[in-house]
């Protein structure tokens, strides 16, 4: 049987000092900082807008802290699965992405990075679509995930089992 094992990276495979800041768009100035499980549930009030430079920081991702599940993801690509990232960061941090996961004996299949789509578009729905993808290609699928919304839009079905992380 052919598997694949698909993680979302921030808060699911690791934590980073990285913060979404929310500023207000007339003064320019950040209202708050927001970590990645704040903001999956946030709603922008009227005259803000996210700033999220500080996750196109390289340093960041590479000092990253890993979570629990980490020792999955390595002792499944040694039984030679395939291991997928399917992340709300740009792809500009592709390769920082990588080399954490080398250093935690981790070679990743490809890691895929929506934020550099459309922003109106919804992360959740990206991620969909990229599963449905994923699943031409395996008997079966485990996505590992921290946001609900992400775990809720995530395809239904007998071959994938979508996991809500906790960390």
């Amino acid at each position: 049987m052919k598997k694949a094992f698909v993680f979302d990276f921030d808060d699911t495979l690791a934590t980073t000092e990285a913060c979404i800041q929310v500023y207000r768009i007339e003064e320019d100035w950040t209202v708050r900082e927001l970590s990645p499980a704040e903001f999956n549930d946030y709603e922008l009030r009227s005259g803000e807008a996210f700033d999220f430079s500080q996750f196109r920081c390289p340093d960041l991702i590479e000092n990253g802290e890993p979570t629990d599940l980490i020792c999955l993801a390595k002792e499944v690509y040694e039984e030679n699965h395939e291991v997928y990232i399917l992340t709300a960061r740009s792809n500009d941090v592709s390769e920082a992405i990588a080399k954490f996961l080398k250093i935690h004996g981790i070679k990743a299949k490809q890691i895929i990075c929506l934020g550099d789509k459309d922003k109106s578009e919804h992360i959740a729905r990206g991620k969909r679509r990229a599963l449905l993808t994923i699943m031409e290609s395996y008997d079966k699928i485990y996505y590992y995930d921290d946001c609900p919304k992400n775990i809720e839009l995530a395809p239904k079905g007998k071959n994938i089992k979508s996991i809500k992380f906790r960390g």
